[in-house]
Parts: structure tokens; C-alpha cells; sequence
């Protein structure tokens, strides 16, 4: 009994000091985890802007919550003297294969999707990631001549998505997007075989959907006034 309690009491001990031990390097850990989750979202948010983008910022009064307790963050981009260029928004759906995936919308002031960047997914590789991924392919000789001449891609670009590019030059519907394989104003066609992930993607973009067209007269507003 006592060889019991003595095991008991010393695997009592070593899951407190591990689970101890496991928060303290958390706490430690979670300004820099949060900086670098930051850093890597205003890379991605400047893709999504205009080039001569000199500053971006949340705006105020942010994130929107919606209805179904989701949220939608605003972002609005100026050029040096201060002038609106666009906005960019940050949303996500809980509905992917692999669970939730998060994106960004770049919008112009009018309401136009200027580009979406998936950028946190869990989606089967070769199957969902056609729908989240933006992958350049390049032949031997395409990666020989980049080296050669030492280029790199152009600021404010990046590589294709059929799915996701069918977004781009839209206005965002108030209704919101459909998923449909139909050449029309207001629909996306799903990618086959992966329309879990396709409708997670159109569920994240109708949340900013929802949000610009409920928020966009203060949105705008608040942009005029700064």
C-alpha cells in the first residue's frame, strides 16, 4: 500500500511540475508567438494593397461582430499625404476538411474584392489545398533564369489560384457569394473534389460580406475623417 502511495504521490508531483513548467514557457512564449502571427499577416495584408500603401491600420471600432458571434476585422491602408487607398479584412469559417480556415480580403473603397489570400488552413494536401493555395510552378529552366538574372517577384504579387482568383475584380454582394459553376456576377465555381473547402472559403468571404455592407459607411467615414 505505502509503494502505492509513494507512486502516486511522485507521478502527482511530476505532472504538477510538468504542467507548470508547460505554462511558464507559454506565458514566456506568447509575445513572441503573437508578434510573429502578427508580422506574418501584414505581409501577407500588403500583397493585398496597393503599392504605394505608406501605412495601414485597424480601424477603429474593430473587430464586427456578427450574428452568428463570429468576427471580422478591418484594416485601411493610406498612401503618404494620408489618403484612403483600400481595405483589407481578416475572417474565417470553422467548416474546413481540416478544420478552420482563416483568410484576407484586399477591397477597394468601392466595394471591389481586389484579391483573397488564405492564410491558416488544415486542408488535404493536393485536394483542399487546390482551393487555400497559392503555388507558383516553375520549370528548370524558369528557376535557371531567375537565377541568372537574379530577379525577384515584383512587390504586390503573387501566384495564381483558379479558385480563389474568381473572387478578384467582384463586387462583394450584399447577399453574399454562391457557389456555382456559373460565369455570373455573384458566383464562384467549387473546385471538384474539394467542395468542403471551397464553401469554407465562400462561408469566411460572405462573413466579410456581411461585415462591409453592414460597416461600410462608418468604415468609410472614419477613413475620410483621419
Amino acid at each position: 500500500m505505502k509503494e502505492i502511495l509513494k507512486l502516486a504521490l511522485s507521478l502527482t508531483f511530476i505532472c504538477a511540475l510538468a504542467g507548470a513548467s508547460l505554462a511558464f514557457v507559454s506565458a514566456r512564449t506568447e509575445a513572441p508567438r503573437r508578434e510573429a502571427k502578427e508580422k506574418q499577416r501584414n505581409e501577407k495584408m500588403a500583397l493585398l494593397l496597393p503599392r504605394e500603401t505608406a501605412r495601414t491600420a485597424l480601424c477603429p471600432e474593430m473587430p464586427v461582430i456578427l450574428d452568428d458571434g463570429t468576427e471580422v476585422t478591418f484594416f485601411q491602408a493610406t498612401d503618404a499625404q494620408g489618403n484612403l487607398l483600400a481595405f483589407c479584412a481578416e475572417a474565417s469559417d470553422p467548416s474546413g476538411f481540416g478544420g478552420e480556415v482563416k483568410l484576407l480580403v484586399g477591397i477597394h473603397p468601392d466595394g471591389t474584392v481586389r484579391g483573397v489570400l488564405v492564410t491558416e488552413n488544415a486542408e488535404t494536401p493536393g485536394i483542399g489545398s487546390r482551393v487555400c493555395e497559392r503555388q507558383t510552378s516553375r520549370s528548370f529552366w524558369d528557376l535557371f533564369r531567375r537565377s541568372s538574372s537574379n530577379t525577384q517577384d515584383a512587390p504586390g504579387e503573387y501566384p495564381p489560384n483558379e479558385y480563389l482568383d474568381r473572387y478578384t475584380s467582384q463586387i462583394l454582394p450584399a447577399e453574399g457569394f454562391i457557389l456555382k459553376a456559373e460565369k455570373a456576377p455573384g458566383c464562384v465555381k467549387p473546385v471538384s473534389g474539394a467542395t468542403i473547402s471551397s464553401r469554407a472559403v465562400v462561408n469566411a468571404v460572405n462573413r466579410v460580406c456581411q461585415a462591409w455592407h453592414a460597416q461600410k459607411a462608418r468604415l468609410l467615414s472614419s477613413a475620410t475623417q483621419e
